[in-house]
């Protein structure tokens, strides 16, 4: 089964972005049944026609859960959740653009893949002899011939029914998205164009007269003006549905009472921890925060346990404060000369017969066979046997307990069997550094936390405080009068999920969602952080509101009337000679002006300079124009022509090359416009 293992391994990344994809098939048979339609209660959005059922969704969800706490104990459940409706997304409008071009990945592309000329990398990688490093086309086919059918739980041809069908969906995509690019072209108009303007430079000359010149006095600005900026680039100025909230937190912190009773257990507890032996065992017990008992150098030891190094085996020192919620003990459990890193090698056997297999193995060493090689045909540690079980240097503590201890108490050359949790380790310990004098400290913790009596006094607190404010403007009084911070979250949607500060707040945005203006909350409980709330504003999805951008607006418009003005001034004058001379400006001279960037040596972004620049022939003056800060008037005193050069393939060439790169991901994005996607996921998370 070592091979199915390597192909599981290999493929991570494309079992994440496609993978569970029967599932997906399922979901999406289910959904079009003409026997199968979604009650809308349980419907957690619609992609184009296709409704997608709540249920159906959370099973997905826990699917990939599952998969995740394989290599992670706590997976964050609402990364999962958007991970999941992400894949439903793309996988339900790329089948319906699959299934519209009748795109297919038919089951001799697949044979091909697997079994061809040129297989699969990841097939190929996975049936690689390590002897020769060359493809085992006979391996791969006992594999599938006999091997598979070895394992009566049939997780084995699950793993490979699943790969199938992962790189089937990957090849499908990849035709769509080839038949995408290999549409796009370029004129040779267009190409030879943009050489020119790639290659070709100009030297300008020019005058600036900055808006601020004008005070804002001499500048009237109405509402009536804001609002039809707004309503002309009403495209910059859309918002979505949204809430804003202000809120106060109630901190529950250990009161004087819960560090007393942190410090009594400690100080009792010391006895205890100075006559045991067992100290690991005694530390997993009673320690609130599990440390490995280490063999550290002096240099190692913080400035509170340094005075262990001159002391007796035994001797405890503490309780000190490790920070501000955690009390400490250290006790110096022995001294002993050992090497600050080791390097070594192994072969770790995990599957049945382990022991046997590893007795098998070091005898046939010991006899003369490479460790190296025998690594790289039988260790079950895929990182290091590739390497032949090299392992290079670690320092003490970096591997598992059982590991480190055999390693760091052995000699140079020893070949020692170890049993971790991970299966049977063959150690050779190939190089030691020098032995220096080490101290093994004990560690015991004890963090001073909250007892459930402070806890209900700060809710009771809460509570008082949520009663007593009924709408906003008591929210108001009582959060000024009472010293409270106030908080604000702006523009909740409502499917946030994150509120600074705040652990997983989704029901305060949910209650948001149901309130009214004015309305003041509950107390919410989130951790150690108890909250008040108020609903202070309803956003509708269009327009923004005059009030709401009022400042940015405001500038944007007095800068354009600014402009306006001046342009007015100005329209009379025929050369920068006049406008410096007029209005005191000193005539600039800038080099090295391309039309494929916008930056304009010491101006900055200046794309309306830099068209202007290219929009004149040599010795033309412009006419007065705006940029961001000020009006302009260029002269161009050179244009600096591309070489002569009439082969364009290159630039048509990587033109292409561009536009390709970019096809798949723009292609997609549009789709995403095109489909009318609600999400729903807000109702029931």
């Amino acid at each position: 089964m070592v091979s199915l293992e390597n192909i599981r391994n290999r493929s991570g990344l494309l079992m994440v972005v496609i993978g569970f994809a029967m599932l997906a098939f399922i979901l999406t048979d289910l959904m079009s049944s003409s026997n199968g339609s979604v009650s809308t209660d349980l419907v957690v959005g619609q992609i184009g026609d296709e409704e997608i059922d709540y249920q159906l969704f959370e099973q997905r969800i826990q699917k990939t859960l599952e998969s995740q706490r394989a290599s992670n104990s706590n997976p964050n459940v609402n990364q999962v959740r958007n991970t999941v409706w992400n894949q439903i997304v793309r996988e339900t409008i790329l089948n319906n653009q699959f299934n519209s071009l009748g795109l297919e990945v038919s089951s001799y592309e697949l044979f091909d893949m697997v079994q061809g000329a040129n297989p699969y990398p990841t097939v190929k990688q996975s049936f690689t002899n390590p002897e020769t490093g060359k493809f085992d086309r006979a391996r791969l086919l006992q594999f599938l011939k006999e091997d598979i059918y070895n394992d009566e739980s049939g997780q084995a041809m699950q793993q490979w029914l699943n790969f199938e069908e992962a790189i089937r969906k990957e090849r499908q995509t990849n035709k769509y998205n080839a038949l995408i690019a290999n549409g796009l072209s370029i004129s040779d108009w267009e190409a030879k164009k943009n050489k020119n303007y790639q290659g070709e430079i100009r030297n300008v000359s020019y005058v600036q007269i900055p808006f601020q010149n004008i005070p804002d006095s001499l500048v009237s600005v109405k509402d009536s003006d804001l609002k039809s900026y707004i309503n002309e680039n009403s495209s910059n100025y859309q918002q979505s549905v949204s809430r804003s909230i202000e809120y106060v937190v109630f901190n529950v912190m250990p009161s004087e009472a819960d560090r007393k009773d942190a410090q009594d257990w400690i100080e009792n507890i010391k006895t205890d921890f100075a006559s045991t032996e067992e100290n690991e065992m005694f530390i997993r017990k009673n320690s609130d925060v599990f440390n490995r008992v280490l063999y550290v150098s002096k240099n190692d030891l913080s400035e509170n346990v340094k005075p262990l190094s001159s002391s007796p085996i035994g001797t405890i020192i503490g309780p000190f404060n490790l920070n501000f919620n955690t009390l400490r003990l250290a006790k110096l459990v022995n001294v002993s000369s050992r090497p600050d890193s080791v390097k070594a090698r192994h072969i770790l056997i995990s599957s049945k017969n382990a022991e046997v297999k590893i007795d098998s193995l070091k005898n046939i060493i010991l006899n003369g066979q490479s460790f190296t090689t025998l690594a790289q045909q039988f260790s079950e540690d895929n990182g290091s046997a590739i390497k032949g079980g090299d392992l290079g240097w670690f320092s003490e503590g970096m591997m598992v307990e059982e590991f480190n201890d055999a390693c760091f108490s052995s000699k140079k050359g020893d070949l020692i069997t170890v049993k971790t949790q991970f299966g049977i380790h063959l150690i050779e310990i190939v190089e030691k550094s020098k032995s220096t004098e080490k101290y093994e400290v004990a560690y015991l913790d004890r963090q001073i936390t909250y007892s459930n009596t402070t806890y209900q006094n700060v809710f009771a607190s809460a509570g008082k405080f949520a009663a007593e404010n009924s709408n906003y403007d008591q929210f108001n009084m009582s959060v000024s009068s009472e010293n409270l911070t106030r908080r604000v979250a702006d523009e909740l949607e409502e499917s946030t999920i994150s509120i600074p500060g705040l652990d997983n707040p989704r029901e305060l945005v949910r209650w948001a969602y149901k309130s009214k203006v004015g309305d003041v909350s509950d107390v919410f409980e989130f951790g150690n952080k108890i909250v008040v709330a108020s609903l202070t504003s309803i956003k509708k999805e269009g327009l923004k509101e005059l009030e709401d951008i009022r400042n940015e607006v405001e500038r944007l418009v007095l800068n354009q009337k600014k402009s306006e003005k001046l342009m007015n001034e100005l329209s009379s004058y025929n050369s920068l000679e006049e406008i410096s001379s007029d209005f005191g400006s000193l005539i600039t001279e800038v080099e090295g002006i391309n039309f494929s960037s916008s930056q304009v040596p010491k101006l900055g972004d200046q794309p309306e300079f830099v068209g202007a620049s290219f929009a004149m022939a040599e010795g033309q003056t412009s006419k007065v124009f705006a940029g961001k800060n000020a009006v302009f008037a260029i002269k161009v005193d050179k244009i600096i022509s591309a070489p002569e050069n009439s082969d364009i393939s290159n630039t048509k060439n990587s033109i292409i090359a561009n536009l390709k790169n970019r096809s798949s991901f723009q292609a997609y994005q549009s789709l995403v416009e095109l489909f009318d996607i609600k999400d729903k996921r807000a109702k029931f998370y």
